[in-house]
């Protein structure tokens, strides 16, 4: 009964641990045409916009809506305010397109996320298609600018954004998240425990 019960507390917990809230990102799709909530700056010159993914990749769809980067100079930015809680920790996660019409010129980019002031994503020098990323981030206030940095040196990429959604994981009082490995060993050691008596019953 003992073994049933541990065993059944670590699923519970696994399961606490998977699920995430609401997203906190107000129209992190680029869906809804106002852009209201979305504050663009474009210091070194180029073009910022938010529009339909025609870059023709395989990964493209032409009647999805994105933000597009074009800045050529240094970095343009694109951000949002958030309420979130102090101490609290959230997950990340958006989508990033690196395409160009001509393969044959190497990528002059970067890609850059700054959460509460803090940098947590930088990428530099990437081709490809979207991918999807997703990060663990703390805020240290209870109103946090989320800020998402592009610059392309190479005018045939395009940089494209978009699926961007923060969701809260756990507050600032509450238990770390057990590391998956963690949680397979635990897991393990305990059926192992369950079989080991079970044997020793049948004996």
């Amino acid at each position: 009964m003992k073994i049933r019960a541990a065993l059944t507390s670590l699923l519970l917990l696994t399961a606490s641990f998977a699920q995430a809230g609401p997203n906190l990102v107000l129209n992190g799709d680029f869906e809804n045409l106002d852009y209201s909530m979305w504050t663009m700056s474009s210091p070194g010159g180029g073009g910022q916009a938010f529009g339909t993914d025609n870059t023709g990749s395989p990964l493209a769809v032409s009647s999805n809506l994105v933000f597009g980067d074009l800045n050529t100079a240094q970095l343009g930015f694109l951000s949002q305010t958030i309420g979130t809680i102090a101490g609290a920790t959230y997950q990340l996660k958006f989508d990033l397109q690196r395409w160009t019409g001509d393969p044959q010129f190497p990528p002059q980019n970067e890609a850059q996320v700054n959460f509460d002031g803090k940098n947590v994503f930088d990428e530099i020098d990437v081709a490809g298609d979207w991918v999807s990323h997703t990060l663990i981030v703390t805020a240290s206030k209870n109103s946090t600018v989320l800020e998402f940095g592009n610059f392309n040196g190479d005018p045939t990429f395009w940089n494209q954004l978009d699926n961007i959604s923060l969701e809260f994981l756990r507050g600032p009082n509450d238990p770390g998240i057990p590391e998956p490995a963690a949680l397979a060993l635990l897991a393990g050691g305990l059926a192992a425990l369950g079989l080991s008596r079970r044997r020793s019953a049948r004996s």
